[in-house]
């Protein structure tokens, strides 16, 4: 027979040992994980895939762009300036004129009688002077007398010559070079002093008015070239010039209103037309030029990302003109710095980068 007693009492005694036993491996586990850790947290963080663009040297040209409305210099609505019926019509819309061109005619019987009638009563005040000189002369007329019929034939003249002008101004003329851009009246049609009977402008040169910040108006002078592009006319360029630019900055929009001269002595633009408008008003012959995809922003300061020794480092720069895809850097960089142009955004500074060609970068979403 077996000693129950003394089987209990062995299983009792081994029940630690194989607990303590099967421990073991789990605290030999805990001990390579904990030490595993410290490994882990000194690895060597992986470098950010950026790309990167040489900062040069080389001319820029500072250019305001803006689009404007095409306006004529001269143009005028010409007003009837007496009264009367519309008996021709010279011109219609479109037709080109001259100075001085009769454009209308209105009825001027009436002026006509009055200039007669002026003219009657000057030709008796005249015949009168001259024999109120010869008895003047004899002392037979009272001086009162000769000068009252003198005064009364200078009024008389004055009023011969308002009724030639009042009978000259029946025919509505044009008052400058240009060509009718509209007609206001009809034949048979009663006008008013001052109606209006046409519309003219000049085409030949036309005139663009431009607003230009206070910053870049600073820079723009009178004579500067500009170019001009019409959208009915895409595919010309016309050359223009600034011709002037005003003394004062409006508070409200902080700009400048600038006047761009546009030759158009060949008509083939309009007053108008919705045109666009180039302004080169600076250059800088030796300018440090970097990306402008290079720089960023943030209140008011500008910085970029420069490689050196494989890690990034962040610069702050100050910029100057712009132009295209380039962009003037003041300080902060010189010729020959390699700047990040793409992948900036996910760095800090100092950290590790891996410089890729643009044409092996995947595309953007």
């Amino acid at each position: 027979m077996y000693n129950t007693e003394a089987i209990t009492m062995k299983t009792s005694h081994l029940l630690p040992l194989l607990i303590l036993a099967a421990g073991v491996p789990l605290l030999a586990g805990c001990g390579a994980e904990a030490q595993s850790k410290p490994s882990d947290a000194k690895a060597k963080p992986e470098a950010v895939t950026v790309e990167t663009a040489p900062v040069g040297q080389g001319e820029i040209v500072a250019r305001y762009t803006g689009s404007a409305t095409l306006e004529a210099e001269h143009e005028a609505r010409v007003v009837s300036e007496v009264g009367g019926v519309v008996l021709e019509l010279a011109v219609e819309e479109g037709q080109r004129v001259q100075k001085g061109q009769v454009l209308a005619r209105l009825d001027a019987d009436r002026a006509r009688l009055q200039l007669r009638q002026a003219e009657a009563e000057m030709q008796r005040l005249a015949g009168n002077d001259a024999r109120n000189e010869r008895l003047h002369a004899r002392g037979l007329i009272a001086s009162n007398a000769y000068e009252q019929n003198k005064s009364d034939l200078a009024t008389r003249r004055a009023e011969v010559e308002l009724a030639r002008l009042t009978l000259a101004k029946s025919a509505i003329v044009a008052p400058f070079d240009g060509v009718v851009t509209r007609r206001w009246i009809k034949r048979g049609q009663l006008l008013k002093p001052a109606d209006a009977a046409f519309e003219m402008a000049d085409f030949r040169d036309l005139k663009a008015r431009l607003r230009v910040p206070e910053r870049a108006s600073v820079a723009i002078r009178p004579g500067q070239p500009a170019s001009l592009v019409a959208d009915a006319r895409p595919d010309a360029s016309f050359e223009a010039v600034v011709d002037r630019v005003s003394p004062v900055v409006d508070a409200a929009s902080g700009t400048v209103e600038v006047v761009i001269a546009v030759d158009n002595r060949d008509g083939r633009l309009r007053p108008g037309q919705f045109c666009r408008l180039d302004v080169a008003y600076d250059t800088v012959v030796a300018a440090v030029l970097a990306p402008k995809a290079a720089v960023m922003s943030a209140q008011g300061a500008s910085s970029v990302f420069v490689v050196q020794d494989g890690k990034a480092h962040r610069v702050d720069v100050r910029l100057g003109y712009e132009s295209g895809e380039r962009v003037q850097v003041l300080t902060g960089l010189t010729p020959g710095n390699e700047v990040i142009v793409a992948g900036q955004n996910a760095l800090s500074e100092g950290a590790a980068v891996q410089i890729v060609d643009a044409r092996d970068a995947p595309p953007s979403a």
